[in-house]
């Protein structure tokens, strides 16, 4: 055999790159137990750390939710007292009129409807006391203040103070409210949801208020944040009703036409046109 098939042989025999490259790692491997450990449990850890830390968040969120929720559930006790109220009211006026004698007949269709409609002098009084009744929110309200100001960075927190804000209105507490919705406005900077829905509410204060200036300021403010364009008309109306108490009837012209032009198949759009025929 020629010697020069024997290299070729001999060659065939060694390990190739691959094996070769092989045993280097495990030899380095071995070699490195210590510091592969130690890298292995590093990344463990912190694995375990944002686990950890996901598992504290979502656990803190849904404490959150749960005390939240037992205040609603507080709202709601509120609204039901009233119902029932309002209802026991209306038994009384159905006892009343099943009691009432029949209406008076006659050859005149318009006299016997007329009889008919008369209401009893005792159920009148009654219609008004039913009308009169509101639900007493005063409880749920505080609670609501309350829980955003414990929790004035989390998204439950500012849907707290939003709520608490809409009942501070119903109550003509129309200060607290303000204060309020700044304050949410403040805590969300970050959250274009809340921004949004709170610079709304806040608008309708303010116009409540009479700061017409500060309220269009907010508005302008707004319509950097709305990206969806089925709240455009809002921003819009809302800007042109301003500026039509400011008196600036030209620049509420302006403001109603951009409306009623780039979003006339809204029910915004009607309120501009309807609007509009008032000054026009």
């Amino acid at each position: 055999m020629s010697s020069e098939r024997k290299e070729q042989l001999k060659s065939l025999k060694q390990p190739d790159q691959l094996q070769v490259k092989l045993v280097s790692l495990m030899d380095w491997l071995l070699k490195n137990t210590r510091i592969i450990v130690g890298i292995v449990a590093v990344a463990a850890i912190g694995v375990g750390i944002v686990y950890t830390v996901r598992y504290a968040q979502n656990k803190a969120r849904d404490g959150r939710l749960e005390e939240l929720g037992k205040i609603q559930i507080t709202y709601e006790n509120e609204q039901r007292k009233s119902q029932d109220e309002r209802e026991k009211v209306q038994k009384q006026i159905d006892e009343i009129e099943k009691k009432a004698p029949p209406a008076a007949t006659g050859s005149s269709a318009d006299l016997t409807a007329t009889v008919a409609a008369t209401p009893s002098p005792e159920v009148e009084p009654l219609r008004k006391k039913m009308d009169a009744i509101r639900p007493d929110h005063s409880g749920s309200a505080t609670q609501f203040q309350e829980f955003f100001a414990k929790y004035e960075n989390d998204p439950e927190g500012w849907m707290a103070g939003l709520q608490a804000s809409r009942l501070f209105v119903d109550q003509q507490k129309v200060a607290e409210a303000s204060a309020l919705l700044d304050k949410v406005l403040e805590k969300s900077k970050n959250a274009n949801f809340y921004q949004v829905q709170a610079r709304f509410a806040l608008i309708s204060v303010l116009e409540d208020q009479g700061n017409l200036d500060r309220a269009l300021t907010e508005v302008d403010q707004l319509d950097k944040l709305v990206e969806n364009k089925e709240m455009k008309p809002r921003v819009l109306l809302a800007k042109g009703r301003l500026q039509l108490q400011k008196n600036q009837k030209d620049e509420a012209k302006a403001t109603f036409n951009n409306l009623i032009e780039n979003h006339g198949t809204s029910p915004e759009a009607q309120k501009a046109r309807s609007i509009q025929s008032l000054f026009n």
